[in-house]
């Protein structure tokens, strides 16, 4: 399994499970949750992916989540099913065929063997006519023309093409960042979750020429420090509506109120627990405006602890905030992110 693929499996156990359907997860692949190392969601995600895949049941797992989560695990993994994970799915059919076999698969060995006796007579017969004919018919001179192929009448004659699964879309391209570290082999939360392109992007302008005053990028910037605020319960959902709109804010205050206060083990009461740091590896960049909207590219680095019990978490994204204007600011719309890398380094 590729680096990508865990990432993507990892994921999507974070964002779509909650602890109750993980254990309840892991009992129908033959895992025991409690017995798995590590803490909370950050930990076991990556213990049952790591367990499930020394114990050869990985295909069982990918199995389990496509048919828990369908809708989840085709947009974030992939749509389709390979042979080998359909019989995963279904533990010792085909063994159980490979050696019993059906009465049509036990009996074509018998049947290609009269096949070719018949075959075979027939090709001696028809070479016996034709000799007897040869002798008994004058010889013909002229040639008979060739068949022609048969020409496809209309459109309709044409073979049916069949489509491309479904959620399979072109990818969007992302923009050149420069060199990146190589992604770390797990994932986890996100300072902001990555949202769905909700309105066509704006036509690329002169990024150089737009600098750090820039109204978008003076937004973002606010905005990260407002998410902080927002993150440790200095800030309320309602604050949030000024710079964010639609899914984008209902999907930020989700996870402020509840995945990462769930993922960091601590009481949604006590968000005031919550240690979070944040600081720009690239800052915000204008790489594309249109009049009444803007993209602003940036890297960022989050770090999260809980200072009731020590544990904490960091990670580098490459994030693209796709906004619209609104009067003299700019309310992100949708966002976009990618992992960079994970961990936290002393």
């Amino acid at each position: 399994m590729s680096d990508q693929t865990f990432l993507k499996l990892r994921e999507l156990l974070l964002n779509e499970f909650s602890e109750p359907e993980l254990i309840a997860l892991c009992k129908d692949i033959g895992l025991d949750y409690e017995a798995l190392p590590g803490m909370g969601a950050f930990g076991k995600t990556r213990e049952i992916i790591e367990a499930a895949r020394a114990q050869d049941k990985l295909r069982l797992l990918q199995s389990r989540l496509r048919e828990l989560k369908p809708e989840a695990y085709a947009i974030s993994v992939g749509t389709e099913m390979s042979a080998a994970e359909a019989s995963v799915a279904r533990p010792g059919s085909s063994r159980q065929a490979e050696k019993t076999g059906s009465p049509i698969t036990r009996a074509i060995p018998t049947l290609l063997v009269l096949m070719i006796l018949v075959l075979g007579a027939s090709l001696i017969f028809s070479r016996l006519s034709s000799d007897s004919t040869l002798r008994s018919t004058p010889q013909v001179t002229a040639t008979t023309p060739p068949t022609s192929v048969p020409m496809l009448s209309s459109p309709t004659d044409l073979p049916e093409v069949v489509g491309q699964p479904a959620f399979q879309t072109a990818e969007t391209p992302t923009p050149d960042f420069g060199p990146t570290e190589a992604l770390a082999d797990a994932i986890t939360a996100t300072a902001v979750p990555a949202l769905p392109m909700s309105e066509p992007t704006p036509t690329a302008t002169d990024a150089a020429s737009v600098g750090d005053s820039h109204p978008a990028v003076i937004n973002i910037r606010q905005i990260n420090d407002q998410l902080t605020l927002f993150y440790t319960g200095q800030a309320s959902a309602k604050d949030l509506e000024y710079f964010w709109m639609g899914e984008a804010l209902r999907m930020v205050v989700d996870f402020g109120n509840t995945r990462l206060p769930r993922a960091m083990r601590i009481p949604p009461s006590r968000r005031d627990a919550l240690e979070i740091t944040h600081e720009y590896l690239q800052g915000p960049t204008v790489i594309s405006e249109t009049t009444t909207s803007a993209v602003v590219a940036s890297r960022e680095s989050w770090r999260y602890a809980n200072t009731l019990t020590r544990n904490e978490f960091c990670e580098v994204r490459d994030y693209i905030y796709n906004m619209t204007r609104d009067g003299e600011r700019y309310r992100v719309r949708s966002v976009q992110s990618r992992l960079v890398r994970s961990g936290c380094v002393d």
